[in-house]
């Protein structure tokens, strides 16, 4: 009777007895509502709720630290699949390290990847009754204003444009600041309005609709390439050089998460990313998938150039000041 029932358990194919979801998942996002790591992620799990009736992810946003308090509440948080966390590319991996070491309880690659979710360029905006409407004007304004510049910001990637562009343009740093929102909604929200905030940086998914409605002026985009949708706006050419940053997001899981439980979010988030569905949200939205980051190496090899560009520009530069 033993051998036997061995041999039954023996017989039970692998997948039966993989880890999948039987109760609510808590989703850590650090910022505000209205980021581009909520919409994206509300978007991709309709997918994967609808093929999977058993998963039920509940949202939490924990706004704080540029997204450290979800990071920290992630890291100790159990490696059981019940808490994950859709943070920010370079606010978590990049600029955490330098805007908020002392208040983090995790390292860059504490976390146990699974994929990127999506990527958008940003962009620079300006206030409708800014005189100014390109890059090249842009630039000579942050080096010969005589009045204080306040440009709006709602995050690390937004913030280390801002200090690239004005690395690289000589700006006036004196009179040229940042203000600090706690999201892009609320940032390009604030430049729109007639509070004194001249210019904003944000993911330009996020500022599209402000655009449109010509509430604030497309100035720029990261990047090497134009969006389609905004065949006039020029990629951001600044001391010779294009801006590399982007509003990016990605899957993670606590540290030390088992493997079988990543295999799990890996199955059932890769096929929604890259489903129709998906392609035509992305594409609409001005967000691009980026396949080489589908894998949690691929994701991990990801983060580290991330860190290979950016991190020696902030040993350079000293980017504690405001």
């Amino acid at each position: 009777m033993l051998k036997k029932l061995l041999l039954t358990i023996l017989l039970v194919p692998a997948v039966a007895l993989a880890w999948e979801p039987t109760r609510p998942i808590t989703v850590l996002i650090g910022n505000q509502p209205g980021s581009g790591n909520e919409v994206g992620f509300r978007a991709i799990s309709a997918i994967v709720m609808r093929e999977n009736p058993k998963a039920n992810f509940v949202i939490e946003l924990k706004p704080g630290a540029d997204s450290v308090v979800a990071m920290n509440m992630l890291y100790e948080a159990k490696p059981d699949g019940y808490t994950i966390a859709i943070p920010s590319y370079m606010s978590t991996f990049v600029t955490n390290d330098i805007w908020q070491k002392n208040q983090k309880k995790f390292a860059y690659n504490s976390f146990t990847n699974v994929a990127g979710m999506g990527k958008s360029p940003l962009c620079i905006v300006a206030n409708p009754t800014s005189k100014i409407n390109t890059v090249p004007e842009l630039i000579d304004y942050v080096q010969h204003t005589t009045k204080p510049v306040t440009v709006a910001v709602g995050g690390g990637a937004h913030r280390m444009t801002f200090e690239y562009f004005m690395y690289k343009a000589h700006g006036n740093k004196d009179l040229v600041k940042t203000s600090y929102f706690p999201g892009p909604l609320q940032a390009v929200t604030a430049t729109a309005s007639d509070a004194g905030f001249e210019f904003g940086i944000m993911p330009v998914a996020i500022a599209k609709p402000l655009i449109d409605a010509g509430k604030v002026k497309l100035i720029g985009v990261t990047g090497e390439r134009k969006v389609a949708y905004y065949p006039k706006a020029e990629p951001i050419l600044v001391g010779g050089s294009h801006i590399d940053v982007f509003a990016a997001w990605a899957l993670i899981l606590p540290p030390g998460t088992p493997s079988d439980i990543v295999a799990w979010y890996t199955r059932n988030f890769v096929p929604a990313l890259e489903s129709a569905e998906i392609k035509k949200y992305y594409d609409d939205n001005l967000i691009f998938l980026d396949k080489r980051e589908l894998t949690p190496s691929g994701l991990g090899h990801g983060i580290e150039k991330l860190r290979a560009t950016w991190i020696p520009l902030s040993q350079r530069v000293d980017l504690t000041k405001e």
